[in-house]
């Protein structure tokens, strides 16, 4: 979903807050048409709602401590299986069948979700030699904290993806609200515009401006004011 309007979510509801105020002082012309206070009381109750939802940079900071948390995840599973390698290679000599069959050399190429898969790997197989491996040691508490770490970043992935796909469902979220406040906003407009069509000229073009679809240099004049102070 894409926003209706060309400017940003903090612009539409200092818009909205523009109209509800058109509305109040509009109130009499407005109810002769059928809107009446509980319209005007809807849309504040919108654009509230709409205020207290989390922004976009909220969503993507929980989605970078999630991929922070991967991160380390993965860095030290990786660091255990080197580690366990350079053990394994002094214990079993690295031509050997043994040592071949842990097949170490493809720990650098792997991408993580492979690696989750070669880290139970070199768990089973060196628990079934553990005999073999007490020079320098391998011992089953390495290899019970390998097995921890490796479900670590297995949630760890999992997490994240679930943040990237919450991250997406806010966006629409918001984007789906502003959507509706923006419509909102537009029909004020065109019954505002028709009721002060030739009538008052100054009260028509505020139903102009705050109704446009467009970014105006009413917006930028009052964010470089607000800048300012």
């Amino acid at each position: 979903m894409t926003t209706k309007f060309n400017f940003s979510f903090g612009t539409l509801t200092q818009r909205a807050d523009r109209i509800d105020s058109l509305l109040l002082r509009d109130a009499a012309e407005f109810a002769a048409l059928g809107y009446e206070d509980s319209y005007r009381a809807d849309l504040k109750a919108n654009v509230d709602v709409f205020r207290q939802l989390p922004s976009d940079d909220y969503w993507l900071g929980q989605q970078m401590l999630q991929t922070e948390a991967k991160k380390k995840a993965l860095e030290s599973l990786t660091d255990q299986l080197i580690n366990l390698r350079f053990r394994a290679k002094l214990a079993l000599g690295e031509q050997s069948v043994d040592y071949r069959a842990l097949r170490f050399g493809k720990i650098q190429t792997m991408k993580e979700q492979d690696l989750i898969i070669f880290a139970h790997h070199v768990s089973t197989t060196c628990r079934q030699m553990l005999d073999k491996l007490d020079r320098p040691n391998i011992t089953e508490e390495m290899l019970t904290n390998l097995d921890t770490t490796t479900r670590q970043l297995d949630d760890a992935i999992d997490e994240q993806k679930k943040m990237i796909s919450n991250r997406e469902a806010k966006t629409f979220e918001r984007e789906e609200k502003a959507n509706a406040i923006y419509t909102q906003i537009a029909e004020i407009c065109e019954v505002g515009k028709k009721i002060w069509e030739e009538r008052n000229e100054a009260y028509y073009n505020d139903y102009v401006i705050y109704g446009s679809k467009e970014a105006i240099e009413e917006d930028e004049e009052t964010e470089a004011e607000e800048s300012a102070e």
